[in-house]
């Protein structure tokens, strides 16, 4: 994992402090099984703040490149990461709003006991990923019809169905 700090959330809500940073993608573990290659940035900013109503808030801004795995050619694929989180920390799950009641805008949390950066940014960029990680139509290697990746290849139960003979219905 990447140098980050290791805050108090209360802390950084109560005195908006803010925090930025860079990192390779190399250096985030758990994103290593979608990487193509180490290459590419990430970037983040995080500023907690408490706001007229005394809700102690996190705003999270990532962004970057990275060269994900094609899941259908297997070659590189660049992906712009671009995501925008805003926490709300409350105190207890008690507080926690009904699914139904929660703002579109804004994840409500119960406040940490200490705010990793380095894990926070890891975890908004493994959200951000696409489910399935893909080139778009004719630029793929891997998009060709079914007949061309066929053509030239071994078919063994081709054998088996020959062997069998005609069918009788």
């Amino acid at each position: 994992m990447f140098d980050a700090p290791v805050l108090d959330p209360y802390r950084f809500t109560a005195l908006a402090e803010r925090v930025e940073g860079e990192c390779r993608p190399d250096q985030i573990p758990a994103l290593q099984e979608y990487l193509f290659s180490p290459e590419g940035k990430i970037r983040f900013v995080m500023r907690g703040w408490m706001d007229e109503r005394g809700r102690r808030l996190l705003d999270v801004q990532v962004d970057g490149r990275l060269w994900l795995v094609c899941r259908r050619c297997l070659s590189g694929l660049s992906f712009d990461l671009e995501t925008h989180s805003r926490i709300h920390f409350v105190g207890s799950e008690a507080v926690l709003p009904d699914l139904e009641h929660e703002d579109p805008e804004e994840e409500t949390l119960v406040i940490p006991v200490s705010l990793d950066i380095a894990e926070w940014v890891a975890e908004e960029v493994l959200l951000a990923l696409p489910l399935a990680p893909a080139h778009a139509g004719e630029t793929c290697v891997g998009a060709g019809n079914a007949e061309e990746a066929l053509a030239g290849k071994t078919r063994p139960f081709a054998v088996l169905g020959a062997l069998k003979g005609p069918s009788r219905d």
